[in-house]
């Protein structure tokens, strides 16, 4: 039911994140880890995906829906995040969608409004980097849930 109307994709190397603009001014050098970025409680992967969950939920608010979701979605994304042991999004590829541009821009744009993510326990980590899965699911307005998240509303 919920992914109906979305099309399989290969699997495709993660996507390069956007380089910050350019400026007139020389800038410092970007720091080893990212400031402010919150760490982690988490003692498993599950805890750390719902505390990721929760962080993406509070950085884009105004676009997230509360409340089960609806019957027939308008889109369901997954997508596969690296995060680096500092919290910040080493790579993102979509799995799966529907071909909505505007949803899949949601998404993209929900990760940028979120970083850096909570930082990733060292016990969580394979080569300084922790690999997972997260579900988008769109409602008409194109509000979203996490379904991390969303799966509590069932209970």
């Amino acid at each position: 039911m919920l992914a109906s109307g979305c099309a399989n994709r290969r699997s495709a190397p993660p996507e390069p994140l956007p380089a910050p603009a350019a400026s007139a001014a020389p800038s410092a050098p970007a720091p080893a880890s990212a400031p402010g970025a919150p760490v982690s409680t988490a003692r498993n992967l599950d805890d750390y995906k719902r505390e990721v969950a929760l962080h993406i939920h509070r950085a884009a608010a105004s676009q997230v829906y509360d409340g089960k979701p609806q019957a027939l979605l308008r889109s369901v994304i997954v997508a596969s995040l690296l995060v680096d042991g500092s919290g910040n999004l080493a790579g993102m590829r979509i799995l799966r969608d529907n071909g909505d541009a505007e949803t899949i821009a949601a998404v993209r744009e929900s990760m940028r409004l979120a970083a850096p993510l909570p930082r990733p326990p060292r016990a969580l980590l394979r080569s300084g980097r922790i690999e997972f899965s997260e579900t988008w699911l769109f409602q008409d307005d194109a509000k979203f849930q996490l379904r991390t998240l969303a799966d509590a509303w069932q209970q």
